[in-house]
């Protein structure tokens, strides 16, 4: 979403195990750019998408988990023309402080665990900087990335799911 576009949050009270449930699900239910449409979104994740009435390329739904944990699925396109390939999940920490995501924590074992199941490839990667590991899981033309970072600092050996993004190439 575009800064200042609105996206209502959702008024349903989410766990945060029960809202990464949905993402798997909608992962899982991906097969091409089609099912990145906001309809699919919210058929399959049960939760309301609101589309920006200037541009309906930029779509999503945000809410709140705790008085500290908001989350955030949007549509991500390559260019500002083009129809989405890509979504965008985020856990968001409302204080800027590295909260403890103890209260939010889902381990990347609920998505490895699941998305193999479900016929994915996974690998685990470290970025550039030799400083974080993240999850690659590709099933055909569909991938996931899967960020984590440690539940109560950035170097906790217990690690929590933080942002997933989903890309579809046809």
């Amino acid at each position: 979403m575009t800064a200042g576009s609105p996206i209502a949050a959702e008024p349903v009270a989410l766990g945060a195990k029960d809202l990464s449930k949905r993402v798997i699900a909608l992962i899982e239910g991906i097969r091409s750019v089609r099912d990145i449409s906001p309809e699919s979104i919210e058929k399959i994740t049960g939760l309301k998408v609101e589309i920006n009435p200037l541009d309906s390329n930029d779509y999503g739904t945000a809410g709140k988990l705790t008085d500290t944990w908001y989350y955030g699925l949007r549509s991500m396109s390559p260019d500002a023309s083009d129809k989405p390939n890509r979504l965008l999940f985020q856990l968001n920490d409302q204080t800027d402080a590295d909260a403890d995501m103890s209260p939010v924590c889902v381990p990347i074992e609920d998505y490895s665990q699941a998305l193999t199941a479900a016929g994915f490839a996974s690998r685990k990667m470290r970025n550039r900087l030799n400083t974080q590991d993240y999850w690659e899981f590709t099933r055909g033309d569909v991938g996931a990335t899967v960020y984590i970072r440690g539940k109560s600092d950035s170097h906790d050996a217990q690690t929590c799911v933080s942002m997933v993004i989903i890309e579809t190439y046809l």
